[in-house]
C-alpha cells in the first residue's frame, strides 16, 4: 500500500504547473554549455570518469527521495535568500569564468529553489542526492595545486616505508624513489612520484564512494563526516601501497611488469578500500547502535 502512495505522490510531483515550467526549462538551459564542458573533462581527466555513473545513481536517488518532500507551496523566506544569494553567486562565477563555481553554484540554485517552495525539511531530505553531484565536478586548479605536491610528498615517504618494510633498498629524493644497495651503486630501479601519481585520482573516487556509503548509514551527521573524512587517509595508504607495489615489480622482475602494474592495479585496490569503507560503516553501526546490531546477530 505504501508503494501505491509514493507511485501517486512522484506522480503528483511530477505534474509540474505552468508557472513553474518556464524557470525549470530557464535552469536546464543554464546546465547546458556547462554540461558540455563537464563531458569534455570526464572523457579526458581520469580522475571524473565516474561521472556519468555518479548523475546516473544521483537522478536514482532523487527520485526516490520525491515521496519524502511533500508539497511544494511552503515559501520560505530564508530559502528565498539562498536562492538569490546561490544565483548571485552563479552570475559572479560565469563573469569570472570559474567551472567549479558555476556548476557547484547551479546546485546551490536547486537546493535554495525545493528550500523556497517546500521548506527547510525537503530542501534537507534533497540535499543529499544534489551534493552527491558534486563529485562530477573538476576540482579547482588552485586547490589541486595545493594539494598535489603535499600528497606527492606523503605518497613518495610512504612508499619508501612501506618498501623498505618488504626488503626493498630504497634511497629516497624528494618525490623520487630510487632501489640500490648503496648510496653509490647505480639504482636497480626508481620511480617519479608525478602529480599524476600522487593519488588525486583515487581521492576523488574514493570520496564519493564514502559519501555514497555515508548516506545509507543511518547514524547522526557528524559520523557521516567522519566517514567521509577517513576516506583521506584511506586513499594516501591505497597510493603509497600502489607504489610500493610498482617499486616491487620493477626492482624484483622488471620495468615492462612494473609499468603493467602500474596501469592495472589500482581498481584492484579501489576494490580493497571499498570493503574496507563497509567494515568501517559497519563497526560504526554496531558502535552508536549496539542494541540493533545484536538484534540482527540473533537474526542470523
Amino acid at each position: 500500500m505504501s508503494s501505491i502512495q509514493e507511485v501517486s505522490a512522484k506522480k503528483r510531483l511530477l505534474r509540474v504547473p505552468l508557472s513553474a515550467l518556464f524557470p525549470l526549462i530557464v535552469y536546464i538551459l543554464l546546465w547546458m554549455p556547462i554540461a558540455s564542458e563537464l563531458w569534455s573533462e570526464w572523457r579526458l581527466n581520469e580522475a571524473l570518469s565516474q561521472g556519468p555513473l555518479i548523475v546516473l545513481i544521483a537522478i536514482g536517488l532523487i527520485w526516490y527521495r520525491i515521496p519524502t518532500i511533500g508539497k511544494l507551496e511552503s515559501s520560505s523566506v530564508l530559502g528565498l535568500i539562498f536562492l538569490i544569494c546561490s544565483s548571485l553567486l552563479y552570475i559572479m562565477a560565469v563573469w569570472a569564468d570559474i567551472v567549479f563555481l558555476k556548476s557547484f553554484s547551479l546546485l546551490l540554485i536547486a537546493i535554495g529553489a525545493i528550500w523556497y517552495l517546500g521548506g527547510s525539511k525537503a530542501a534537507i531530505s534533497m540535499s543529499g542526492p544534489i551534493g552527491f553531484l558534486v563529485f562530477i565536478i573538476p576540482w579547482p586548479t588552485t586547490l589541486v595545486d595545493r594539494i598535489s605536491f603535499p600528497l606527492q610528498l606523503a605518497s613518495s615517504a610512504y612508499a619508501a616505508l612501506f618498501a623498505g618494510i618488504c626488503g626493498l633498498p630504497v634511497v629516497r629524493n624528494g618525490v623520487q624513489l630510487f632501489v640500490q644497495t648503496s648510496p653509490t651503486a647505480k639504482p636497480i630501479y626508481s620511480i617519479l612520484v608525478a602529480q599524476a601519481c600522487s593519488g588525486l585520482t583515487s581521492l576523488n573516487v574514493l570520496l564519493a564512494l564514502g559519501y555514497l556509503i555515508a548516506y545509507f548509514t543511518d547514524v547522526k551527521w557528524g559520523w557521516r563526516f567522519l566517514m567521509v573524512v577517513c576516506v583521506i587517509p584511506l586513499a594516501l595508504f591505497l597510493n603509497a601501497t600502489r607504489l610500493t607495489f610498482v617499486l616491487l615489480a620493477g626492482a624484483k622482475i622488471s620495468a615492462s611488469v612494473a609499468k603493467w602494474v602500474h596501469d592495472n592495479e589500482e581498481p584492484v585496490l579501489v576494490f580493497f578500500s571499498s570493503v574496507l569503507l563497509l567494515l568501517l560503516r559497519q563497526g560504526l553501526l554496531a558502535w552508536t547502535r549496539p542494541g540493533t546490531a545484536d538484534q540482527s546477530e540473533r537474526a542470523e
